[in-house]
């Protein structure tokens, strides 16, 4: 009996020496929230393009890559915010007066995600309209919502090609 209680009881504990037991890695109500972006990160190529003929329109073409724990470009079921807001110059917040935001654009359908999805590219392209005449000296701001409700974000100064 006592050979057999000394076996039983001989260091095979299943609280890690802190007292609280380790949790399962899989007891999170979602998995996969450990498997999206950690940060966003907004390509150099993003710039201002004209958009047509005309003078006063142009697009953003903004190019975002998502990227993982381990700084991996990934796709991910996400929405983005883009807004736009005035440069200031020699401040200690350059971001000065709003002046667009777009709607929100919802990439939690594998159809929607996949349109906007550059493979090459391995990151999202967005063309986003603007008047040329708010497109002087600007600074781009996206927001990244994620399933879990993490809220990523990212500012980039915008020029025109």
């Amino acid at each position: 009996m006592a050979v057999l209680a000394l076996a039983f009881y001989a260091g095979c504990s299943t609280t890690p020496p802190g007292g609280k037991p380790s949790l399962l890695p899989f007891r999170d109500s979602n998995p996969c929230s450990r498997f999206g972006p950690a940060r966003i990160d907004i390509l150099p190529i993003t710039s201002i393009a004209p958009a047509s003929a005309s003078d006063r329109e142009a697009v953003i073409n903004t190019y975002i890559g998502l990227i993982d724990a381990f700084d991996s470009q990934i796709k991910s079921p996400v929405i983005f915010r883009f807004e736009l807001f005035q440069r200031l110059q020699r401040s200690a917040d350059p971001k000065g007066k709003r002046l667009i935001v777009w709607p929100d654009i919802d990439l939690t359908d594998p159809t929607a995600n996949n349109n906007f999805w550059q493979d090459f590219l391995r990151a999202y392209l967005f063309t986003l309209p603007l008047q040329k005449s708010s497109a002087d000296n600007c600074i781009l701001h996206v927001t990244v919502i994620c399933p879990s409700g993490k809220r990523l974000t990212a500012d980039f100064i915008v020029r025109s090609k």
